[in-house]
């Protein structure tokens, strides 16, 4: 996929204003990440249809019914690799670059390295964790208690890192954020964008309450809606973080990874955990 309508270079000097109506340049996108583009406007004539967000928003309700209420963990990596390939797809049709995307090869070895430092920070944090006693009893978890050493080795290392981390960042990170920045100011489109990423995480965590380690704090009707509302401020400031990472680096890869590592690492130090401690 080439990307030839902003390849605008970071030393490139400001857009004229012929330029006023061309998509965010990559300088553009390369600065998004500070304060002082936040309230910029979007650039005109580029603007997102209303039925593309449309088609975004009922194709991620559907993919998060299906994958919460209706398949087996096993199929989760197909289907919502299917799903991100239609996400992107509507995405392209919609006008989306592989900037808007996050996906720019030459923005790659930023992202991991922004990743990675974030990856180590939080290994440290789960690392210490899991070393002292008084937080160490978090880290049980039904989901390994009552499942094989391979099946949670194959969820840390391939079903997370493809059909969590990668298809999130994807679907959030890249074709939201890139579809709600063109109509939105990057605040704006931040906000909504991690709003819909915490309502994302509604049915998982009513799902797992029963396996969670905190869940038995949550009792009753009550105790499901004080879960939810925990569960999707909790997420929408996480999703806000991994849209900084993202815009930091302008390269989606970043949030990929620190992702990964907030899912894995935790799931690996559970197994620890139950297992050896």
């Amino acid at each position: 996929m080439s990307d030839t309508e902003d390849e605008q270079s970071p030393s490139d000097p400001a857009p004229t204003p012929s330029q006023a109506d061309e998509p965010w340049t990559l300088a553009a996108w390369d600065r998004m990440w500070h304060p002082s583009t936040w309230l910029r406007k979007p650039p005109g004539g580029h603007h997102i249809h209303a039925w593309h967000i449309a088609a975004i928003l009922a194709l991620t309700g559907y993919a998060n019914v299906v994958a919460n209420r209706v398949l087996d963990p096993w199929w989760h990596i197909p289907f919502n690799l299917g799903i991100l390939g239609v996400a992107v797809a509507i995405a392209r049709h919609a006008g989306l670059t592989v900037t808007d995307l996050g996906y720019r090869k030459d923005r790659i070895r930023r992202g991991l390295v922004v990743g990675g430092i974030v990856m180590a920070i939080i290994g440290g944090g789960i690392t210490i964790g899991v070393a002292i006693p008084a937080t160490r009893e978090f880290f049980y978890d039904d989901r390994v208690i009552d499942r094989s050493v391979s099946a949670v080795v194959f969820d840390a290392f391939i079903r997370i890192p493809i059909a969590t981390a990668f298809y999130e960042e994807t679907l959030f990170r890249g074709v939201l954020f890139g579809m709600f920045v063109r109509r939105w100011r990057p605040l704006w489109a931040a906000l909504a964008t991690s709003t819909f990423f915490g309502l994302w995480h509604i049915l998982p965590t009513i799902q797992t309450l029963d396996t969670n380690p905190a869940g038995g704090l949550f009792q009753g009707v009550a105790g499901v809606v004080a879960a939810a509302a925990g569960a999707v401020a909790g997420t929408a400031i996480a999703g806000l973080a991994f849209l900084w990472l993202r815009l930091r680096a302008n390269s989606t890869v970043a949030p990929v990874l620190a992702h990964i590592a907030t899912n894995t690492f935790a799931l690996l130090a559970a197994l620890l955990v139950v297992h050896l401690l």
